[in-house]
């Protein structure tokens, strides 16, 4: 026999590294682009695995139908590696054309839902199954070629190749979401894989002609060692063992998807999560393959061998249910005790990476070795390399079995461990059957063996593995509690197509969560408080309502608790209200909020729709009056792709003229940075955006391309609707005015603030970052910096007048604009005696002393000794008030005082004064000359913000006079003398910032 060239097998080897790299960046990425044209739904998530291993299937198929009569198999590889290149280089490109045709043309041209979802998989076969089949070449072409080279190491080659290639694609996995698409996005990421594959391809041309010359030259036949005994017809073989590649095919990936969905639960349903629980399968699956390499040799009985490995997955598999039942514990631990940093958020990922490897590498290690042995079997008896593309392509039509089965069947209808369980005693009924037909010599012991222990483990998984459903529905990811509270009852817990639903209540409050993460919350007493969610839910439905004159026709994305639909459906003026949403088990859920959600399953007008949102608009030419966009947080995976730029065009063509977009943010477990891109990318759209804030975290954008017009809440007031808004606090329409806190001038300036580009789906940052946001339990506080100032900032830069006392603004623990306006009446009603009555049992957090210190006797004559206290106290008193009630309001208190004789005061408070009364008034000139003024007085040593108080005061004079310019100046070259304060530094940024983008002042 002729030494082999350890060298050049090593080449291969590593070329087969790369192309596993470049590989499952493919799959990734098109998983990423596919995801844009036909949405995150069941069925196109399985339409895109579908269409990319269907096509592996083909292109093994091809090799071994025609590749046995190449001699040049090596080079062939080299050839496929460099045309998958050239088309990874240019499919950003032809995806954005095609997007183009698909929304401009075929779509309005189409007028039903099976037309449009024949284009969207036809044309997505189009897109990746000519590389998909090219990619599903490369294995047995380089098997095939290798194996030309050393005929007799076909454990060690196969093994080898197995391991390297997976190797590659469970880095691959890794590198292109934790760098390549942060760094250059998802048109870099496909353009790299294709670069990289370019190289594989030259490399593999360099090296062909050694390689395919070594493996020109007769061999000595392989001999036979399946069977020394009764030998089983070369067929009969054959086709046993290609069903069982299909078999273990299609449980692997029963066992890839049971897994992820499981892990969801505890890990979280975010982009890194699910990258790490792919690699940490992929990983099994290599070293099974390495082991293989290692031991081929010694393995004489291969379907024995087989059988083994058959039967010890299953068995993995069954006890990785268990496990996972444990992983709430762990993930519980890494929340307690790591830090909320980006250091401990690496640690997170690690650790997650970690729990993965212990649920999945067991069964996947056994998983990765059918793959060699089945076609080491054929290829000892005689099959030739032509059984490698058979065994390939088999493997891969069962996975695309599995995929089917699991999303479509077994996990809806039994739930993810029964699914689990079920490809397990399948995969050991595999095993046994190869035992039993074709070992060399009959092993009763062995088989009663692994029936005992098949039983034994089954029993110890359904008993161990049955988690309390008060952990399945915890979201331990979140806040590390591995249970929720034993006063909560989950009364519905489902796993769904695409995700794992429960409703549980506490006490009379109702909480539906998908994947552990509360979606919406309800008081299902309505004698009871209402919940933080409802608000938000309602106003979502109220403002469109109240703004648009005639919103006929709308859509919502997003079931959630129902309570949109129900709200919006509490007016006449709706004809069709289409709810679009992607999990059933979420519409059977949320039914349990019974009445409060009512009109949503019962009206006629309601119509829900199973789908994704970007398929359902896309059917003929729909268009809506208003479209109610309130999808899950953007950490979730895919979701952030509903708040990108090209999301916010489609939903514009989408709109009736005059149409209305109520966009829902939270500002919680998130960054201002990551708010800014994602408010960038709806400003690039839409003219015209309001902001209005509706509990402590919640944000509803109401954006069209017209004028928005105010809110008109007598259009409310003959509804069903409006005593469900009162029960939320929503009485009148300066219930609605004081929560709104920006418009598009303010975004504008923020996204300037923070240098923020606008989200797009090419670039996923927040898919990317917002995961760490959560963990890191971020917040966004760019609107609370400017809120929470006393002094008009967003009132002179165009939000508007606060709500005056005559609207009677109901109370509100948990919104800051209300709080602000309940301050702002203390301390009104406080400086002026309680001549008007002092609201009960109210005082401002940390500034009612200070209010109290203005009324004071022993402050009644301001001396020197005293005078500094006082000036701290005023300055408190005018950030709790002067901002947030109308001028008419604060006659007696700021304008005209009659709380304090200003005759017998220093020189200096009459200064501050006149500069609180003209910013009271907001009169332009008064407040610029008399802030000035004032500035020039008010010592350094006096501590705190109130310079900085004169200082905004003067700037807002300028700018309500027009003068950006003079504004600009004032915070140059007076502002250089004036410390930035933690309270008012951000609203200084803002302003300049304003002046530079609003009116182009350099």
């Amino acid at each position: 026999m002729a030494e082999r060239n350890i060298r050049l097998e090593r080449m291969l080897l590593a070329l087969f590294v790369a192309s596993g790299f470049a590989g499952l960046i493919y799959q990734s990425i098109w998983s990423h682009y596919l995801g844009l044209s036909l949405g995150h739904a069941a069925y196109a998530q399985t339409l895109v695995l579908t269409i990319f291993m269907g096509g592996m299937a083909i292109g093994a198929w091809l090799v071994s139908h025609y590749g046995i009569r190449w001699q040049r198999l090596i080079f062939a590889y080299a050839v496929v590696e460099l045309i998958i290149g050239v088309a990874g280089i240019g499919f950003h490109a032809v995806f954005v054309q095609y997007t183009a045709l698909s929304q401009g043309t075929i779509y309005p041209a189409l007028d039903s839902i099976f037309a449009v979802r024949a284009w969207q998989w036809g044309s997505a076969a189009v897109l990746i199954a000519p590389q998909s089949i090219l990619l599903g070449m490369t294995f047995p072409l380089m098997s095939g070629g290798y194996l030309r080279i050393a005929p007799r190491a076909d454990g060690e080659i196969l093994g080898g190749l197995y391991f390297s290639n997976s190797i590659g694609a469970a880095l691959g996995a890794l590198v292109a979401t934790f760098l390549l698409l942060p760094w250059v996005g998802m048109p870099g990421t496909v353009a790299i894989a294709g670069v990289l594959n370019i190289l594989i391809g030259v490399l593999a041309w360099t090296i062909a002609r050694r390689a395919d010359v070594l493996g020109s030259t007769p061999k000595l036949p392989t001999p036979d060692l399946t069977s020394r005994t009764q030998p089983a017809s070369r067929s009969s073989l054959r086709i046993t063992l290609l069903v069982a590649a299909g078999i273990t095919g299609a449980s692997s990936f029963v066992y890839e998807i049971s897994w992820i969905r499981m892990l969801n639960q505890s890990l979280g349903t975010t982009i890194h999560s699910f990258e790490l629980m792919l690699s940490a399968f992929i990983l099994g699956l290599a070293f099974g393959g390495w082991w293989i390499r290692k031991r081929s040799q010694r393995i004489s009985d291969v379907a024995s061998y087989a059988g083994y490995a058959q039967i010890w997955m299953g068995l993995a598999a069954l006890l990785s249910v268990p496990m996972f039942a444990q992983s709430f514990r762990w993930v519980g631990w890494f929340m307690d005790v790591l830090p909320k940093d980006d250091l401990g958020y690496a640690l997170f990922s690690i650790g997650s990476a970690g729990i993965a490897l212990l649920v999945m590498f067991p069964a996947a290690f056994f998983a990765g070795m059918t793959l060699p042995l089945f076609t080491m079997a054929l290829l000892r008896h005689g099959e030739g390399e032509a059984s490698i593309g058979r065994v390939y392509a088999a493997n891969t039509l069962g996975a695309i079995i599995g995929v089917m089965l699991a999303v479509h069947l077994l996990i809806p209808q039994l739930g993810l461990r029964l699914a689990v369980t079920i490809a397990a005693l399948a995969d050991i009924a595999l095993g046994v059957f190869l035992l039993r037909r074709w070992a060399q010599a009959s092993q009763p012991r062995v088989l009663g063996g692994a029936l005992l222990a098949t039983i034994f483990v089954a029993i110890t998984s359904l008993l161990f593995g049955n988690l309390d459903p008060l952990s399945l529905a915890s979201g331990v990811y979140r806040h590390g509690r591995t249970h929720l509270d034993k006063s909560a009852k989950v009364e519905y817990l489902r796993d769904g197509k695409t995700a794992t639903i429960a409703f549980f209540t506490f006490g009379s409050t109702g909480t539906i969560a998908t994947n552990g993460k509360p979606d919406a919350s309800i008081q299902l007493d309505p004698g009871n408080r209402s919940t933080a969610d409802e608000i938000t839910m309602s106003m979502a439905a109220a403002l469109p309502l109240a703004i648009h004159k005639k919103p006929e026709r709308v859509a919502i994305i997003g079931w959630g608790s129902g309570l949109s639909t129900h709200s919006i459906l509490g007016s006449d003026t709706p004809k069709i209200v289409d709810t679009i949403e992607i999990e059933q088990a979420m519409v059977e859920g949320a039914s349990l909020f019974g009445e409060r959600v009512e009109r949503a399953y019962r009206d006629p007008r309601s119509k829900l729709h199973i789908d994704d949102a970007r398929t359902y608009f896309s059917t003929g030419q729909r268009r809506f009056d208003v479209i109610i966009s309130e999808p899950s947080n953007p950490w979730v995976s895919g979701v952030a792709s509903l708040f990108t730029q090209e999301f916010y065009r489609f939903l514009r063509s989408h709109l009736n003229d005059g149409g209305l977009v109520v966009q829902w943010m939270q500002s919680y477990e998130l960054t201002d940075e990551l708010m800014a891109t994602m408010a960038s990318a709806l400003i690039t759209e839409f003219p015209n955006v309001d902001v209005y804030v509706t509990n402590s975290s919640d944000l509803l954008l109401v954006a069209s391309e017209a004028p928005i017009p105010p809110v008109d809440y007598a259009r409310l007031k003959d509804s069903v609707l409006s005593a469900e808004l009162k029960r939320v606090g929503l009485n009148g329409v300066g219930d609605f005015e004081v929560r709104k806190i920006a418009t598009r001038q303010t975004l504008q300036t923020l996204v300037a603030l923070y240098d923020a580009t606008p989200h797009s789906d090419f670039y996923p940052v927040v898919s990317l970052n917002a995961p760490r946001a959560r963990f890191e339990k971020s917040r966004v506080w760019m609107f609370s910096k400017l809120v929470d100032i006393g002094m008009p900032i967003l009132n002179l830069t165009g939000v508007g007048e606060p709500p005056a006392i005559a609207n009677e603004i109901a109370q509100s623990g948990i919104n800051e604009p209300v709080i602000n306006h309940w301050n702002a009446l203390y301390v009104r009603a406080t400086l002026l005696n309680n001549e008007l009555q002092a609201p009960m049992n109210y005082e401002p957090k940390g500034g009612g002393a200070a209010v109290e210190l203005l009324r004071d006797p022993a402050y009644a004559t301001i001396t020197d000794t005293n005078i500094t206290a006082w000036l701290q106290a005023v300055a408190i008193a005018a950030d709790l008030s002067i901002a947030y009630l109308p001028a008419e309001d604060h006659v007696g208190v700021w304008i005209d005082p009659v709380w304090i004789d200003l005759q017998a005061t220093p020189p200096v408070i009459q200064a501050i004064m006149a500069a609180y009364s003209a910013a009271a008034t907001r009169n332009g000139p008064q407040m610029q000359s008399a802030g000035l003024a004032a500035l020039q007085q008010v010592p350094p040593a006096i501590g705190g913000y109130l310079r900085e108080q004169m200082l905004v005061i003067a700037i807002l004079g300028a700018i309500e006079q027009g003068n950006f310019t003079a504004a600009k100046a004032i915070e140059l070259e007076q502002g250089a003398a004036v410390s930035a304060s933690a309270r008012y530094g951000f609203a200084r940024s803002y302003l300049l910032a304003w002046l530079d983008v609003v009116h182009d002042v350099h």
